[in-house]
């Protein structure tokens, strides 16, 4: 039951992540204080969520890119200095987990369950 809360705020964060970032570019982006600050919010809990998987769940899910989220932490410390990784997980590592989501639950539905 945890496992599929988790698995679906992971999904619902990640979505918010693409409506927030989803009409502007990379230079609004950094220029926008808000929606920059908001968008680091949500991608560290992203993060925190899917470390708070547990290994066999993740392990049953190769498709997502772990090693990149937690990479991803590790920039969030100092997201200034990188840039480009940022603007990648928002770009393409964000859209990618929802797309590989969306496929897990189809074919594992049972993971996703909410129900003991």
């Amino acid at each position: 039951m945890l496992t599929g809360t988790l698995l679906g705020l992971m999904e619902r964060i990640a979505l918010d992540i693409m409506i927030l970032t989803g009409e502007i570019g990379e230079e609004e982006f950094f220029a926008s204080r808000i929606t920059r600050a908001q968008t680091l919010q949500l991608l560290g809990s992203l993060i925190k969520t899917a470390a708070s998987l547990p290994a066999g769940t993740r392990e049953r899910m190769p498709q997502i890119d772990w090693a990149a989220l937690e990479v991803l932490k590790i920039a969030l410390v100092r997201p200034s200095q990188h840039p480009l990784q940022i603007w990648v997980a928002i770009r393409e590592l964000t859209p990618m987990t929802v797309q590989q989501l969306n496929g897990y639950k189809k074919v594992q539905p049972q993971l996703f369950s909410m129900v003991p």
